[in-house]
């Protein structure tokens, strides 16, 4: 099996982080070694599924985080656009999506570039629709998901349980019989809500246009436009000054005028 950019040896994968143990790494030789439609995969609990803090997001409203998906089967696959790898497994991804998202299951792309132009909104933008997706794409120009998931490889599937645990994961392309076999188990599972003061998240706010809204470099009509933002977008703000709102935007900062957006407040203790 190809596996894209293969950016260290399997044995630097054995250094611990705050995700994957070396428990974890040890049982990943067992896990990939199962034949497609073989025996149940491995559903042991692998701890929390380190949080989404991505502030930029295509296909959906408001930013997605795990806090706020308890009581769902969430698929988290690492990708890039312009990977062929992960351009074979975006059928299944979708076909997932389409599937199982009326029972619980959440489908989110982590798009994490490698090169230049995949940095881009503008190309990750104009790839959703020429690949199919309609599921939740997260942009992570600064590889901050990445990095909390101690990622080496594109693609990678991720499927978190109803608590927000890691119950199972998948390097590269394949396995796609026993993957919807895990999903189907995790969905089957019950979950008992957590407690208020478990559940109790502090967001920051999101934005989304109703229409196509220009970001500026600064705070006001004067400032320069540097490009801008649809509908279906999702932006954190990272503050609001004089009616505008700060946004990352394209590897920098950009400014959107308040009252051209709605503004959403997440989840509040």
């Amino acid at each position: 099996m190809e596996v894209r950019r293969l950016l260290l040896p399997i044995a630097l994968m054995l250094v611990t982080s705050g995700l994957l143990t070396l428990a974890l790494m040890q049982t990943m030789t067992r896990v990939n070694a199962q034949t497609e439609g073989g025996s149940m995969p491995d559903l042991q609990n692998y701890g929390p599924a380190p949080e989404l803090n991505n502030q930029v997001w295509l296909n959906t409203d408001t930013p997605l985080r795990l806090a706020d998906l308890r009581g769902s089967v969430v698929l988290l696959e690492f990708w890039t656009f312009d990977c062929i790898n992960c351009i074979r497994t975006l059928p299944y991804m979708q076909q997932w999506h389409e599937t199982y998202a009326d029972q619980g299951l959440t489908v989110i792309g982590n798009h994490f570039p490698e090169f230049d132009y995949e940095h881009d909104m503008a190309n990750v933008r104009a790839a959703l629709p020429r690949l199919g997706i309609t599921y939740a794409v997260a942009q992570d120009n600064n590889g901050a998901t990445w990095r909390a998931y101690n990622q080496r490889y594109w693609p990678t599937i991720y499927l978190i349980d109803k608590q927000g645990n890691i119950r199972y994961f998948h390097i590269g392309e394949g396995r796609y019989a026993e993957t919807e076999a895990a999903i189907q188990a995790l969905l089957a599972e019950p979950y008992t809500p957590l407690t208020p003061t478990e559940m109790a998240e502090v967001h920051p706010d999101s934005l989304t246009p109703t229409d196509v809204v220009n970001v500026r470099s600064g705070p006001g009509l004067e400032h320069g436009i540097i490009g801008a933002v649809n509908p279906n977008e999702a932006f954190i703000v990272l503050e609001e000054a004089n009616g505008w709102y700060r946004i990352p935007y394209n590897d920098q900062q950009g400014y959107v005028f308040g009252e051209l957006v709605t503004l959403n407040p997440l989840m509040q203790p």
